[in-house]
């Protein structure tokens, strides 16, 4: 009863995801290009501007949609890829995924919510569980890991709350009208805050910076990591997509990752000697995230390494 329930329920009600899960599904016919990942992809990959980068520089038309949201790390965006792939969008070719590390830690403010539940299928509950039992935290923190993630799995398999869910769509399949979220005019994009940073937060970032250019130390990804990743690459595949990962411009050191499983294609754009104008002060609005003017920049350097990625492939 609980799986033909879970199979008759629509999408979840998930904040923030699921509006964008039912706007890529009423459009899916019009996309090849997804990107999926976390806020360093929701406010700084612009679409239109992407595609139009692309076809500018003759490559392969496109038309993109940005999937990614605050917040979406390994193994939520891992689940929504498959989810994405399973309803068989009959354009797409490309997936481009933020590469960020394996993700199991769960906030006591959220770790009963819809957003944390519904990702927890066998295969991901799988995965953070084995993240937990790697990591290196006391065993009490594991052990209290450990049990939320198993009761937010058991909660996603009786489908605990999805009653309301198909209710309401039975009862009233339009739903209450909403007022439009500002990203459905720019497939999925987002702007972050149009502000520069100051004061001692800039100051901060300036020296992390300065230090990160003596030298990018690799790190090759765990192999649990490198696990999910192989399973990850295989199943886009599967679907006839072509998977593309994406180091977005960060000041952790630890996200310089090598070592990819074979055919992994990469995208590092994480060097600020390489790529100065994305570590500009000027074009972040905190350490972590590009404001507008820098997500312009970022967007026209992805186009061009995917480009480049396009025209070596097969």
């Amino acid at each position: 009863m609980c799986a033909a329930l879970g199979w008759a329920s629509p999408f979840p009600e998930v904040p923030g995801i699921a509006p964008k899960w039912t706007y890529f599904q009423q459009r899916r016919e019009q996309f090849n290009v997804v990107f999926l990942g976390s806020s360093r992809f929701f406010h700084q990959i612009i679409p239109a501007q992407f595609d139009a980068a692309v076809a500018a520089a003759g490559g392969p038309a496109t038309r993109s949609f940005n999937f990614a949201y605050d917040g979406m790390w390994p193994p939520e965006s891992y689940y929504l890829v498959r989810q994405i792939l399973a309803t068989r969008p009959p354009q797409l070719k490309w997936l481009v995924i933020d590469l960020m590390d394996i993700n199991a830690q769960l906030d006591s403010r959220n770790n009963s919510t819809m957003r944390m539940t519904y990702w927890h299928d066998a295969q991901h509950t799988w995965m953070a569980l084995r993240e937990v039992f790697a990591s290196r935290q006391r065993w009490s923190i594991r052990q209290g890991l450990l049990l939320q993630h198993s009761r937010l799995w058991l909660t996603r398999v009786t489908q605990l709350g999805r009653g309301s869910d198909l209710l309401g769509e039975r009862l009233n399949p339009r739903g209450p009208r909403k007022k439009p979220y500002s990203w459905t005019a720019h497939e999925g994009f987002e702007v972050g805050p149009e502000r520069q940073m100051e004061g001692a937060a800039r100051d901060e970032f300036e020296r992390t910076v300065a230090g990160l250019r003596k030298g990018l130390r690799p790190f090759p990804v765990r192999p649990l990591f490198r696990d999910a990743l192989t399973d990850l690459i295989a199943d886009v595949r599967a679907a006839g997509v072509e998977p593309i990962f994406v180091i977005a411009p960060t000041i952790n050191p630890r996200e310089n990752f090598v070592d990819l499983p074979s055919g992994a294609p990469l995208v590092a754009l994480n060097d600020p000697v390489e790529y100065p104008e994305l570590f500009a002060s000027e074009f972040h609005y905190d350490p972590w995230h590009l404001n507008g003017a820098g997500a312009i920049r970022f967007t026209d350097l992805l186009a061009k390494r995917f480009i480049a990625h396009t025209q070596r492939q097969p």
